[in-house]
């Protein structure tokens, strides 16, 4: 059964996450994309493919790095799942881009509760973040993680309050001092530019409309159903959890504000989301639960290609 073959993490199971992508990835390629094939075309798709595998790298990475979860591969099968369910998201190279670069400011983010190191990683996050913004500008938000974790895990000072701004600060005047020497600070300005949409009538169509109420559905059971036990324990993870929901909150407003809503925006809630919905299946006893839930990700996510032939 497919809960209890991705419970550890294996080399069996790696590639199988790992052939599952190129299956969606490539099968997405042709039937969402089909008008613009050819050759040259081919080998981009194939060389953008490898930005997506590092995506699930360092966002494994930072799992197993901070215990997020315990040994097994339910986020990475998740997010691949995800990925493959709302396929714009693997195609839009800036949102990719940026959340890739977003990954190792939440790297930053979520290793604050060790206590080492703190200015610097608070630092490099905001920087981060800030490279973020110049590629996405409504990844600006992420900010708000950083002194929300600051005050979660106990780290906010005088000095602390100023170094996020700093780190977020620095990309962005080194920058301007670029695109001023070359006489485009207009470039500059027009990284900021993106609308408010509030237009979710994309989102009414089967094709999202399913997959967005199972998502948010297993979303807040897991939240009501992890929390309690999480609470109840004594130890770094509860922090970790706090900084998580917080993260899924904010990913959440990032979606809504989006001035594009064709499924690439998603691309923002995929990685809290499998890690909040990670939890929920380690922590459920019944095999048959463990299962439903997996299998009809899986489903819902070739369902998506069969309403494209």
């Amino acid at each position: 059964m497919i809960a209890n073959f991705f419970s550890k993490t294996k080399p069996a199971t790696v590639l199988s996450i790992g052939v599952m992508l190129i299956i969606y990835y490539f099968t997405a390629s042709f039937l969402l994309h089909s008008g613009e094939f050819s050759l040259q075309i081919l080998f981009r798709r194939a060389g953008f493919f490898i930005w997506l595998a590092l995506f699930l790298l360092i966002a494994n990475f930072i799992v197993k790095k901070n215990k997020l979860t315990k040994d097994n591969s339910y986020v990475s099968l998740l997010m691949v799942f995800l990925l493959g369910t709302f396929p714009e998201a693997m195609f839009s190279s800036g949102i990719v881009l940026a959340n890739i670069v977003l990954l190792l400011g939440f790297r930053k983010i979520y290793s604050l509760r060790s206590g080492l190191d703190t200015k610097l990683k608070i630092f490099d996050a905001c920087f981060w973040i800030g490279i973020a913004t110049l590629i996405y500008s409504w990844s600006i938000f992420y900010i708000l993680l950083v002194y929300v974790s600051l005050i979660i895990y106990q780290k906010l000072t005088v000095k602390n309050l100023f170094i996020p701004i700093v780190g977020f600060v620095t990309p962005m005047l080194i920058y301007f001092t670029y695109c001023l020497y070359f006489e485009s600070a207009a470039f500059f300005y027009g990284r900021f530019n993106d609308e408010i949409i509030l237009d979710f009538s994309p989102y009414t169509s089967l094709k999202f409309l399913i997959p967005l109420l199972f998502l948010s559905m297993v979303l807040v059971w897991s939240l009501f159903r992890v929390t309690p036990k999480v609470v109840s324990v004594r130890n770094n993870f509860k922090f970790s959890w706090d900084v998580l929901i917080n993260h899924l909150l904010i990913s959440a407003v990032i979606v809504l504000l989006a001035p594009t809503k064709n499924g690439s925006e998603l691309f923002f809630f995929i990685f809290p989301s499998a890690v909040v919905i990670s939890n929920l299946v380690q922590l459920t006893k019944s095999k048959i639960l463990r299962n439903v839930i997996l299998y009809v990700f899986l489903l819902i996510s070739i369902g998506v290609y069969l309403d494209n032939l």
